[in-house]
């Protein structure tokens, strides 16, 4: 099992670290688990693995049962995929946004980022890697200019980074994403709006499914 990191709040880091376990297979539907083995395992309090539970319950990954306690979900992995759905409509309607209020020198700064992506995969540096893409999706929700449609993504933020550094993960992805990331900037420069929207949509779910996938397949 993953170590906690100390980019995220604790809660997200131990959600992130259980939601990866069960992604992996480490942990599997209908398996029985509690706050104690958890605390046990990673050396943390109550406190943070009880609000952990709280987040994967909500994401559909944990359920509590009478009398058997908490389990993994038996639909965990559909879960995980569904939950990226989600999030490809909602930064796809981000770039669509962006794109109609973004000035040019803002998604040519966006390039620019991309270049430093670029130099990561090359470098074969996951952790920058995984910095820069985290950057350029904020980049993204930022320039939208809606707070609410930003707060609702950012209420996704750990099972994010979760999908996120698995994808980055895999060589293969990696330059895929950066083809993907640079053809939505270029749709977002010539202004066409609904074209980018949609192809942040297909790259995200396409991402999910390609993940679990291959979790699956280990």
């Amino acid at each position: 099992m993953d170590k906690i990191e100390v980019a995220l709040p604790l809660s997200e880091q131990l959600a992130n670290i259980i939601r990866k376990s069960i992604m992996t297979g480490e942990l599997k539907g209908g398996e029985k688990v509690s706050v104690s083995r958890f605390c046990r395992q990673l050396g943390v309090s109550a406190t943070p693995v009880k609000e952990a539970f709280k987040i994967l319950q909500s994401e559909g990954l944990l359920v509590t049962k009478e009398r058997s306690g908490t389990i993994i979900s038996d639909f965990a992995a559909n879960s995980l995929e569904s939950m990226a759905f989600v999030r490809g409509a909602l930064e796809g309607t981000a770039v669509n946004l962006a794109t109609r209020v973004s000035s040019r020198e803002d998604l040519e700064d966006l390039l620019r980022l991309l270049d430093t992506s670029d130099d990561a995969i090359r470098n074969n540096d996951l952790e920058a890697l995984v910095t820069i893409n985290t950057l350029f999706h904020r980049r993204l929700r930022e320039l939208a200019r809606n707070q609410y449609l930003y707060n609702l993504i950012e209420k996704l933020i750990s099972f994010d980074y979760t999908f996120r550094h698995r994808a980055l993960s895999a060589f293969e992805f990696r330059k895929k994403g950066s083809l993907e990331h640079r053809a939505i900037v270029t749709l977002m420069l010539e202004g066409k709006a609904e074209e980018a929207e949609m192809a942040m949509v297909r790259h995200i779910r396409q991402t999910a499914i390609d993940v679990v996938r291959t979790e699956s397949d280990r």
